[in-house]
């Protein structure tokens, strides 16, 4: 078996990783597992090395099918080899053994061929045949001389009981082109109809997209409008609050006006107040009077007020010869009216 090149990554192995990804993209290419060469490929016309005649029409050129000429069986020997399923990877290598060690030609003079044949219990039956170079290198050109000028690429090959197995070395590569033409097609239309999918299942994301920055700009111009308003509304909550707080603040002071008029209208003119104060309704007059008396009797007599009482007793004011009084009253639920 061969030497191989190693594939290090921090001293770790990677050829077989290697190994198994290329053994993968070759089953999927050209194994018949996956069948994707029976799809694409164009069909392979076989014919016998001995049937070969000169007059015989060469139709592949236009045709479009592979052209495969078969070797006479007594010139191919064929031999079988069984290999674990996990040595596949090196399979090229323990074909290339087996035939060196089986051939009965000199290894340059040998030219061979391998196919898998079975996969089953966890094992690879593999038929391998061996040709003559020299058988090899005469057949071919028997092929060139019955196509003539025809361009037509053809390969070597031999039937065996359970395949046809191609010969290495003697496989024209133009018959491959039209395989990786039609696939090179089926991938790129699979290519568009993926991209035509994903476009079309991208419509509604763009769409949402797009109107959710729409509604974006809106909200942004409305805010730009809005912002005086704003404004606005905070000024007059602003000042709504002071108000409040005015208020309550006020709520609990009486309103002297409409008192002091009452109490003016119903006061003498010869009585002079000096001192009016309400406290927690109650009201509270002194003054100076010709008469204190009377003046009391009439604050009781306007209904305006309850409890007219004098806290202390009318004093005679030498200076001005009037009497001092102070007085206190409620206020009553008809004086608010």
């Amino acid at each position: 078996m061969s030497d191989l090149n190693q594939l290090d990554l921090f001293g770790l192995d990677l050829s077989r990783l290697y190994r198994r990804a290329m053994l993968g993209v070759h089953q999927v290419l050209w194994g018949d597992e996956v069948g994707l060469r029976a799809w694409f490929a164009p069909a392979i016309t076989y014919h016998r090395l001995e049937d070969i005649s000169e007059t015989e029409s060469v139709a592949q050129e236009s045709s479009g099918v592979s052209l495969q000429v078969l070797l006479p069986d007594s010139q191919v020997l064929g031999t079988r080899l069984t290999l674990p399923a996990s040595a596949e990877i090196f399979l090229d290598e323990a074909v290339t053994a087996h035939v060196q060690s089986h051939s009965p030609f000199a290894n340059e003079e040998t030219c061979w061929g391998s196919k898998i044949i079975d996969r089953s219990g966890g094992s690879l039956s593999v038929e391998i045949i061996i040709v003559a170079r020299a058988t090899a290198d005469a057949a071919a050109s028997a092929c060139r001389q019955w196509l003539g000028s025809a361009a037509v690429p053809f390969g070597l090959s031999v039937e065996t009981s359970h395949a046809y197995v191609p010969v290495n070395g003697y496989q024209d590569t133009r018959s491959e082109e039209p395989y990786f033409r039609n696939l090179k097609r089926f991938a790129l239309r699979l290519a568009a109809g993926i991209a035509g999918i994903a476009f079309i299942s991208a419509i509604p994301v763009i769409w949402s997209w797009q109107t959710a920055e729409h509604y974006r700009e809106l909200l942004h111009e409305t805010e730009q409008r809005s912002a005086e308003i704003v404004k606005v509304r905070e000024a007059l909550v602003e000042a709504q609050e002071r108000v409040s707080e005015a208020n309550e603040f006020f709520s609990s002071n009486e309103t002297y006006r409409p008192w002091l008029h009452k109490v003016a209208a119903i006061t003498p003119d010869e009585v002079y107040l000096y001192r009016l104060s309400i406290k927690n309704d109650l009201l509270t007059v002194s003054g100076l009077a010709v008469n204190a008396a009377d003046y009391q009797a009439g604050l009781v007599e306007s209904a305006l007020f309850v409890d007219v009482t004098a806290p202390a007793a009318f004093t005679l004011d030498n200076r001005v010869n009037r009497e001092s009084f102070t007085l206190t009253m409620g206020l009553s639920a008809q004086g608010e009216q």
